[in-house]
């Protein structure tokens, strides 16, 4: 059977009290929301991708820590205006590439001084980027990463991706809509093709934005669907969620829908071999494919 790539994230915020874009109420929820995650996870065998902000790294170091030896992928999230102590106050893709080089390098520092490791994988905020971020992510040793979100148009974030390619690729050195030949591998986040909110968010596999009949399964068929009609040959998926929810506890709304999720894909889906994988799992096996 043909595999279908399914990448389960989290981005984890610093607490809202110190973060202006947000983030959990406590540090006490954000661990029990990527412990809860996690372990949900890693029992149904799949390995999640952790997307860190720099203080949420160093604040649960040793959790972090292990569940990377439980073979949990440990990625930066940089959201400039919550990191350090606020000095930067734009999003990422309001900074020219010389600046964006300046604050994720500070943020790789703090990461690498929290986890003992530089991060190979990235997600910015609220999906902001340039034309300049793929190169510039390149150039600072990442090979892989989650950083558009097609159909996403919401310039106060300048997040501009209401045109990118949809599917898996390596990323291009000077457009960030297109694919290029980075050694970069780009795992867009996935979006319905055609639905997108007035705000000008796509409709997004995010876990908290719906249950699975209302929200979840018809983005994931059509998603597939669209990867059909279009013949994509590498076929994936990728969740989102947060640090912000109580996923240790199975009443929660939010474990509900990643519990029915995991059901759905594991019994409805008979013509893919779900292939569960983390960002540069991902890379490894479209790179034997693709290679760069």
């Amino acid at each position: 059977m043909e595999p279908l790539y399914v990448a389960w994230t989290m981005d984890c915020e610093r607490i809202a009290a110190e973060s202006p874009p947000g983030g959990p109420a406590t540090w006490e929820l954000s661990e029990r929301a990527i412990r809860g995650y996690c372990d949900a996870l890693l029992a149904a065998g799949t390995f999640p991708t952790l997307f860190l902000t720099p203080e949420c790294a160093r604040r649960h170091r040793s959790m972090f820590g292990d569940y990377a030896k439980a073979g949990v992928e440990l990625g930066l999230h940089v959201h400039p205006q919550s990191f350090g102590d606020h000095q930067y106050g734009r999003y990422l893709g309001e900074y020219d590439a010389d600046m964006q080089r300046k604050i994720i390098s500070e943020a790789m520092a703090v990461f690498y001084d929290a986890i003992g490791w530089a991060p190979r994988s990235f997600r910015a905020g609220n999906d902001s980027a340039t034309d300049d971020t793929f190169r510039v992510l390149s150039e600072l040793g990442f090979l892989a990463g989650s950083v558009s979100c097609p159909g996403r148009q919401v310039p106060k974030y300048a997040a501009r991706w209401e045109t990118s390619y949809r599917y898996a690729h390596w990323a291009h050195r000077t457009n960030r809509l297109v694919p290029g030949d980075l050694p970069f591998f780009e795992l867009p986040m996935s979006t319905h093709p055609t639905e997108r909110s007035p705000d000008g968010l796509a409709h997004e596999l995010r876990i908290e934005w719906g249950p699975l009949e209302d929200w979840q399964q018809p983005i994931i068929e059509a998603v597939i669907d669209d990867m059909e009609a279009n013949r994509v040959a590498f076929k994936s998926l990728c969740f989102i969620t947060h640090n912000t929810f109580a996923y240790d506890d199975p009443s929660a709304p939010q474990s509900q829908t990643l519990r029915d999720t995991l059901a759905f894909l594991r019994t409805s889906a008979p013509r893919f071999t779900i292939r569960a994988t983390t960002l540069t799992e991902a890379r490894e096996a479209f790179r034997t494919m693709y290679p760069v």
